[in-house]
């Protein structure tokens, strides 16, 4: 039996013979989102070190939240209401994450900076008090974001293994990061250990959204299952999908 994607795991069934003219929105979204996590995870690891940001958060506003957002919107148009849910959810994520790196955390920095320098605080207790401030806001922003995750992450139970454990994959990412965030020491520096852990996690996470694009693209042109994704949701794969 030919495995179903997600696509039509989510779209409603349409009369047979009706063409759909709406492409595999979850595959575009999905490669957006790898490649995010892919290059934050090497970065917050330590495997590379992003002196000059501004590359990365070039494709994060654009690769990560732009593309993810339209892609979304087209699963939305398809009738994939769960596909369309996270990608135009963490588009908006990838969205507020590059505001935050480029505008909001400077911002919070310079203002916690200048709170302590009219408080009389010396400029190194004072970059050390704006460094905590930027951590805490991290760790709060991350807060909700877990929430929704954990909703995708349970809704996910009825598509495949490999959406099941790229949710579970962010929910532990996101899960270390509010840790070494929220934990962050009173100089502003996030436990070390605790972060190289997330961007690995990340990582894995990033190997496997990958996986689920090459799955999505490839057994779609091939019109048959090369690369499985393991289907949780049995009943409804075993309804006949139009030609």
């Amino acid at each position: 039996m030919a495995e179903v994607s997600l696509r039509d795991a989510q779209r409603p069934p349409r009369p047979a013979g009706t063409p759909s003219h709406i492409g595999h929105a979850t595959a575009v979204g999905a490669a957006g989102f790898a490649w995010c996590s892919l290059i934050l995870g090497l970065h917050t690891a330590g495997v590379i070190d992003a002196a000059d940001g501004t590359i990365v958060l070039a494709g994060t506003f654009f690769y990560g939240g732009v593309v993810q957002l339209v892609a979304g919107f087209f699963a939305l148009a398809s009738g994939a209401t769960f596909a369309a849910s996270f990608l135009t959810a963490y588009g908006a994520f990838w969205l507020g994450y590059t505001a935050i790196e480029f505008w909001a955390a400077p911002h919070i920095a310079g203002a916690a900076a200048a709170a302590a320098k009219v408080d009389g605080a010396s400029a190194e207790v004072a970059a050390a008090q704006a460094g905590h401030a930027v951590m805490q806001s991290l760790g709060l922003f991350l807060i909700p974001w877990l929430v929704v995750t954990l909703v995708f992450a349970v809704a996910s139970l009825g598509t495949n293994a490999v959406i099941v454990s790229a949710f579970a994959l962010l929910t532990l990412t996101i899960v270390l990061l509010v840790v070494a965030y929220l934990g962050a020491s009173s100089a502003g520096v996030p436990s070390e250990s605790v972060l190289h852990t997330a961007g690995y996690v990340e990582m894995v996470l990033a190997a496997v959204a990958f996986y689920l694009v090459l799955a999505e693209l490839t057994n779609d042109l091939r019109g048959r299952t090369v690369f499985p994704l393991f289907a949780l949701n049995r009943e409804r794969q075993a309804v006949p999908q139009p030609a």
